[in-house]
């Protein structure tokens, strides 16, 4: 009896050893989270990024899609002749065009909110709140990771693009933006100066571009 199970436990040994161990591919569409991110330092977040920026959607007066950002500093050229609605006034004016941002949760948040927010600025890297503009505080986002497939988490807003313009020059962009930021509010104030001193170290997800209007389109 005992021989007998010696040799079982030796078949299902050599048989455990001759298998190949397979390491599943993850589904097409499935996510892993992510377990941190990286700081402007290089060194790790120490609360990991709830949140990944997939892509700003830029549309017009019809809803197309004028251009699109998948990337950190991706040039973003937009028709003025496409814009939602203008203002002008005797030194330029403004354009306004309709902005989605999709996102997906990587992570759950290390502190619970009940509303989220999205900022923007007209520099790549704010240090101090006058440099900053919350575009919308009232984002609801589940605190749980979603399931393979699931669509992106989407937030919509108006860009108002200001520009100057003169008689013996071209009209050009004032201020244009170049970040969005996500932000959870209570982590941010977890994460206080001079500790953490740039706006990006301190936001969940973050998008830099480079927008420009081309005025004869």
């Amino acid at each position: 009896m005992k021989i007998a199970i010696l040799l079982g436990f030796i078949v299902v040994l050599i048989d455990s050893c001759s298998t190949p161990v397979v390491t599943p591919e993850p589904m097409q569409g499935a996510r892993i989270a992510a377990t941190n991110c990286k700081m402007l330092n290089g060194q790790d977040r120490p609360y990991p990024c709830e949140f990944q920026i997939t892509t700003i959607y830029f549309m017009g007066q019809n809803n197309e899609v004028l251009a699109t950002s998948t990337a950190n500093g991706q040039p973003v050229s937009l028709p003025k002749s496409k814009a939602v609605s203008q203002t002008t006034n005797s030194s330029g004016g403004s354009l306004f065009y309709n902005v989605s941002v999709d996102f997906r949760r990587v992570n759950t948040p290390s502190f619970a909110t009940s509303r989220y927010r999205l900022t923007r600025a007209s520099i790549t890297d704010p240090i101090s709140p006058g440099e900053t503009t919350v575009v919308d505080s009232t984002i609801t986002v589940s605190p749980n990771l979603p399931a393979p497939y699931t669509r992106p988490n989407r937030v919509m807003f108006k860009l108002q693009l200001n520009y100057a313009a003169s008689s013996n020059q071209p009209p050009f962009l004032v201020a244009p933006i170049q970040l969005l930021m996500l932000e959870n509010p209570v982590t941010y104030a977890k994460m206080t100066k001079p500790t953490y001193h740039h706006d990006r170290d301190r936001a969940e997800a973050w998008r830099t571009m480079q927008v420009s209007v081309n005025f004869s389109k």
